[in-house]
C-alpha cells in the first residue's frame, strides 16, 4: 500500500493530502481531526485523474478543514482538579479529588461524581499526573470489561469471534481489523454512549467477513445495525470530545 504526500494549490488555498492506494474501485476523501487529509483511490488511476478529484472536492475539504481549525482553537485542557468535567459511557460526569489513602478502586463513581482517592502531601503538576494516571487505569479496566462482554454479544449474533482483541490507545482511529482477525479497539471509546461503542464492534466484525469497505461490507452493517450511518455520523462530530 502506497502513502505518500501531495499538494494541491487552488484559488485560495493550498490542501496537503495524504495518497492511499488499494483495491477499492471508488476515490474516498476523509478529514481527521487533526486535519489531514487522506485520500484513498484505485490502484489504477493517475495522479492527474486525481488532482482533478480532490479540486472538484477542494471547497468541501477546505471546510472541513475550517471546521477542524475551529474546534482545535474552542479545545480545552483538563486541569484535573474539583468540577472538571468528565465522560463516561456517554454521560457527563464531575472529578472530585480526595486525599485519602485507598488500597483498592482509587477511582470510584457515585451518583453523577467520580471520585479519584490519592495520597496526602501531592501538590501542583505532579498532583494533576497522578490523577490523570489514576483515570486513565480505571477507563481502560472499565472498557477492557464492557468489550468483553460486547465482543461475546456480536460474536453470537454474527456467528463469528475475532482471533485476538488489542486495547489500543490512539489519537484518530476508533478501531481496525487485521487479515489475521485480529481487531483492535481505542479505549477512549469507554467515553461514548454504548450504542457508539457497538457501532465500532459491529464495524470491525464485520469486516472478518468483508475486509473493505465496499457496498457488501456495509450491507453487512446494515443487517446487523440499520441506524449505523446516525451511529457513525454521531462519532464523526463527537468523536474530538472522546480524550483524558
Amino acid at each position: 500500500m502506497e502513502n505518500k504526500k501531495y499538494l494541491l494549490e487552488t484559488q485560495n488555498s493550498a490542501i496537503y493530502y495524504s495518497l492511499i492506494r488499494t483495491k477499492r474501485k471508488t476515490i474516498g476523501i476523509t478529514v481527521d481531526i487533526n486535519g489531514e487529509v487522506k485520500i484513498s483511490v484505485p490502484l489504477r488511476i493517475s495522479e492527474n485523474q486525481i488532482a482533478e478529484v480532490v479540486e472538484k472536492r477542494s471547497n468541501w475539504i477546505l471546510k472541513k478543514l475550517r471546521e477542524v481549525q475551529e474546534i482545535k482553537k474552542n479545545e480545552v485542557f483538563k486541569q484535573y482538579v474539583n468540577g472538571e468535567k468528565l465522560l463516561y459511557l456517554g454521560k457527563e460526569y464531575e472529578l472530585k479529588v480526595v486525599e485519602q489513602e485507598l488500597y483498592e478502586d482509587k477511582v470510584r463513581v457515585q451518583s453523577d461524581i467520580i471520585t479519584v482517592y490519592l495520597p496526602q502531601g501531592l501538590e501542583g503538576e505532579n498532583k494533576k499526573q497522578i490523577v490523570k494516571e489514576e483515570l486513565l487505569e480505571w477507563y481502560k479496566k472499565c472498557f477492557v470489561e464492557i468489550i468483553g462482554k460486547r465482543i461475546k454479544k456480536y460474536s453470537l449474533e454474527l456467528e463469528l469471534a475475532p482471533h485476538k482483541v488489542v486495547i489500543k490507545d490512539q489519537k484518530t482511529i476508533w478501531g481496525s481489523c487485521s487479515s489475521k482477525g485480529n481487531i483492535n479497539l481505542n479505549w477512549k471509546l469507554v467515553m461514548a454512549p454504548i450504542s457508539i461503542i457497538d457501532y465500532v464492534v459491529v464495524h470491525e466484525m464485520c469486516h472478518l467477513k468483508v475486509m473493505n469497505h465496499s457496498k457488501d461490507f456495509w450491507d453487512e452493517v446494515g443487517l446487523m445495525m440499520p441506524d449505523y450511518i446516525q451511529r457513525r455520523e454521531w462519532l464523526k462530530i463527537n468523536g474530538h470530545k472522546l480524550k483524558l
